[in-house]
């Protein structure tokens, strides 16, 4: 796993094993912080090849919807056009999230994107039908 970005609001990393950008929420998000994140995150995601992104939003606080409208029209799809294929999403129960989580669920297309109670089965999800090349 490689740090990318360490904020006291949440961490970027990019993990190897599973060619995945991942966005890890450590307490509630702001606007700026979360736009910064999922910016940054794209880049990365280019830059590195990733084809899998896993948010890990317990801790992430409610997204406003500006905000997750940003989401869907900015960023979803800049990341499904730099290779996108797989998105993980760790959360708990939670009236808010689901509702979030279902807005941007319309607007991933051609990306499988699935939810997950723990990073760890995240991970073995995004990990299956990946070609390691060597």
């Amino acid at each position: 796993m490689k740090l990318l970005i360490e904020h006291e609001r949440a961490d970027l990393s990019f993990n190897e094993d599973t060619n995945t950008i991942e966005l890890v929420w450590k307490k509630f998000q702001n606007e700026e912080v979360y736009k910064m994140m999922f910016t940054k995150g794209i880049e990365h995601l280019q830059e590195l090849g990733a084809t899998g992104w896993l948010s890990d939003i317990r801790k992430e606080g409610v997204v406003g919807p500006a905000t997750s409208t940003w989401l869907q029209t900015e960023i979803i799809p800049k990341a499904i056009a730099f290779g996108l294929s797989k998105i993980a999403v760790v959360m708990d129960k939670d009236v808010f999230k689901d509702f979030y989580v279902k807005g941007i669920e319309k607007t991933v297309g051609t990306c499988t994107m699935k939810y997950f109670d723990s990073t760890e089965e995240a991970n073995k999800w995004l990990k299956q039908d990946l070609i390691q090349v060597f």
